[in-house]
């Protein structure tokens, strides 16, 4: 198939909120998204609101006029729920273009997220192939729209949500369209140190059942393991072809969960170092356990340290053992304790713990539990970092939400705007029944 190289999808990543203009991280999701489209030689743009906060309608302007014949966005609850909504009206009011949102929001409410005038189509879970389906479908290539996996969309006034996609989409990174993403330290840093981080996953999916998270949700429809990892060689390969292409300072293994197989990171360490990686780059981990971490010995730890390991981002949670069980985290107080203080031996690798509050039926006594652990972290581990202060939202598919519905009567929104307002970080205010 010759398609001409203009503008027939542009992908949106739409402003997250508070923290845009000091955590900024590459829109992989949409470089997945994109990428069996641009394969198929369509014509694939992703613009990104976060670095145009203001001028966003005259880059949206400039794609609608390349003849643009559908616009994606990807959307998490939240705040940006109200950009994408912000976004779907601008361009239905002026351009009539239809318009799909993915991501999490949408995979779990699809028929809520139809529901809304300037959606048209949802495509639920993963979607390249499925994305690729669809603008073949509306270009007229293709005419059975019921065969594309995961997708919803409106057909004679009603909705219709097609079969879901029952297995990860497992990529393989030739093909990840990293060119449509200008990649520069002024764009993608944290704290505006100019340090480009590149994301890079070694495997995908999470074996684990927290109840404050989406993922078993997400995750329940796979037919066979949870979690999958990517080959070392593969792996190794992706980072060789990244060097080659990009200037970046960290390299960020952005897993939801990297050390479920302990042998298998041992040995993708073991042959990082050999290939002096670790001379060129800091490594970050995005998804690190505490009951993984826990069975890691001081070997394990030596190896780290010589990858040059630099941030683990530890979800720690909570410093009570009960409101721990209520979550499903599957650790104990005194397992993050024990870690800690294995790391602190080790002091060029530096954890960072994860905390969040306002979860249904937390305490006072267990919210003086977890200041009590915070303290006695910082004490064992001066090096340790502590991300403290979130509060706890109800997110839609998790198994916390639903406890909070059933035991607390939480009357959660019936349309995207009201899941637009319960972001923590951004709303006026969040008002949980259980507080007191």
């Amino acid at each position: 198939m010759n398609i001409m190289k203009k503008t027939d999808i542009l992908l949106i990543y739409p402003q997250l909120g508070s923290f845009d203009e000091l955590l900024r991280d590459i829109p992989l999701s949409l470089i997945y998204a994109a990428t069996d489209s641009v394969k198929q030689g369509f014509g694939v743009k992703i613009l990104d609101l976060r670095l145009h906060p203001d001028d966003w309608k005259d880059e949206v302007d400039y794609y609608m006029q390349q003849g643009c014949s559908l616009v994606g966005l990807s959307v998490m609850t939240g705040n940006p729920i109200a950009t994408s909504l912000k976004i779907s009206s601008y361009i239905k009011k002026h351009y009539n273009i239809p318009i799909v949102w993915g991501g999490p929001h949408p995979t779990i409410l699809p028929e809520q997220t139809l529901e809304n005038n300037y959606i048209d189509y949802v495509i639920r879970d993963w979607g390249s192939k499925s994305l690729c389906q669809l603008i073949q479908y509306i270009k007229g290539y293709s005419k059975d729209i019921k065969a594309i996996l995961g997708l919803g969309y409106k057909e004679n006034g009603k909705i219709v949500l097609n079969d879901p996609m029952c297995s990860f989409e497992m990529l393989d990174f030739h093909d990840l369209p990293y060119h449509l993403v200008n990649i520069t330290g002024d764009n993608y840093n944290r704290l505006n140190n100019g340090e480009v981080i590149f994301p890079l996953f070694t495997a995908v999916g999470c074996p684990y059942k927290c109840t404050f998270c989406i993922s078993p949700a997400v995750y329940k429809k796979i037919k066979g393991k949870k979690w999958i990892p990517y080959e070392t060689d593969f792996v190794i390969s992706h980072i060789e072809y990244i060097m080659k292409k990009y200037n970046f300072q960290r390299l960020q293994i952005y897993d939801d969960d990297s050390f479920v197989d302990l042998n298998r990171m041992y040995n993708f360490l073991n042959e990082y170092i050999k290939r002096g990686f670790q001379e060129k780059y800091k490594l970050d981990f995005r998804g690190a356990r505490v009951n993984e971490l826990d069975k890691m010995d001081d070997e394990f730890l030596n190896i780290m340290v010589k990858a040059n390991v630099d941030l683990l981002a530890i979800g720690v949670e909570s410093g009570s053992d009960e409101i721990l069980k209520k979550m499903n985290k599957g650790i104990t107080v005194a397992q993050t304790i024990r870690v800690n203080q294995k790391f602190a031996k080790f002091p060029s690798l530096r954890p960072h713990y994860n905390f969040f509050c306002g979860i249904p039926g937390e305490t006072m006594e267990s919210l003086i539990e977890t200041k009590h652990l915070i303290l006695r972290l910082l004490k064992d581990n001066p090096n340790c970092y502590l991300g403290v202060g979130a509060d706890w939202k109800p997110l839609p598919g998790s198994a916390m939400t639903d406890r909070a519905v059933d035991d607390y009567d939480l009357s959660l929104p019936d349309n995207l705007f009201g899941w637009a307002a319960i972001d923590s970080f951004d709303a006026d205010k969040l008002i949980h029944p259980w507080y007191t």
